[in-house]
This record gives structure tokens, sequence and C-alpha cells, in this order.
């Protein structure tokens, strides 16, 4: 499966579909520098923009980055545990909130973990937020890449195939 498409958009209508007006969101749009780190985590969304406020200009800042180094959104934000037979993660994305069960055990279990869409121009790249370490900003990872635990972004793992199926449905093309 290639995580990479050319595809056109509608990142307005995309972000408001990540936040799902939910003022408490967990959802953030992030400027990514060339290396595909994230010099402003947590974000614009959260650090400068309600969902009130995300308006034209909010917009427009969006739409230079594109065209610069790319921006991320932050679509799911993910919580596990581990069980007896396996795993639960609670995936919260828009305005629901949804479980995952899974009785594999080769199925990576984390406190947290956030996934969405890298866009540089007209290419969208479905991925997740990887930690950079200790005093080091998180970068954005493509699914299959070897940025990080191969479970973390295995397409061999369960979480993640139901991961990029909830992502293609909240993103919104552009006609």
């Amino acid at each position: 499966m290639n995580m990479t498409r050319k595809i056109n958009v509608n990142v307005s209508q995309t972000v408001k579909n990540a936040v799902g007006k939910n003022e408490d969101f967990h959802f953030y749009v992030d400027e990514l520098a060339s290396d595909d780190h994230m010099p402003t985590y947590a974000g614009f969304a959260d650090e400068k923009y309600t969902f009130e406020s995300m308006d034209e200009s909010f917009f427009e800042f969006l739409t230079c980055k594109i065209h610069e180094n790319g921006i991320y959104i932050r679509m799911i934000h993910a919580t596990g545990e581990n069980t007896p037979d396996g795993a639960l993660f609670t995936l919260e994305c828009g305005d629901s909130t949804m479980t995952f069960e899974t009785a594999e055990s080769n199925v990576l279990v984390f406190e947290f973990a956030d996934y969405g869409i890298k866009i540089l121009n007209d290419e969208v790249t479905l991925g997740a937020t990887v930690d950079g370490g200790c005093a080091h900003t998180p970068y954005f990872a493509e699914f299959g890449s070897s940025k990080a635990n191969d479970q973390f972004l295995s397409l061999d793992n369960p979480l993640n195939k139901q991961v990029i199926d909830l992502l293609l449905e909240m993103i919104v093309l552009d006609e």
C-alpha cells in the first residue's frame, strides 16, 4: 500500500473533521520543518486558535505552510492498554470515540499515540507522530517507514490498518 498520494485535499473541511466541533480537542495542525520535525509542537491550532477562531487567516496560514515544508494534521488520538487476551485501544477522532480490540500478541501497546496526515503541495502522506527523544521535537513518520519502532508503523499491525481506514474516511477532497 502506498502511503503517499497526489490528491487535492480540502484542508479547512479536513481540519474541521479532525476537530469535530470538540472545544477540548486533542487535535492540532502543525507546520513541519524540511526534515519532518514539528518545531512548534504542540501546534498552532492548540497555541493560537480555538475552534471558533479557525478563521480565514488561519487557513491562509496553512495554505502558505503547505507550499513550504508541509503541515501535519493530527486526526486520531489513541490510547492503549493490555488485556488478558491482547490489547484494547481507544481511538478519538473528530467528535467520536471508538474502541478497537485485538487478540494478537504482536501488537505494540502504548500509553498514547497520534495519527494523521502530512500535506505537502498536492501530496498527502498517512502516518504518525513519533517521539523525537529526550528534549527533541517530535516528527512525522509515514506508515511502513523505518523511522520508529517497526511494530508502531508496521502495515501488518491490525491497529494501523484500522487507523488508516479511519484517516481515509476523515479526509475531505476538493472536487
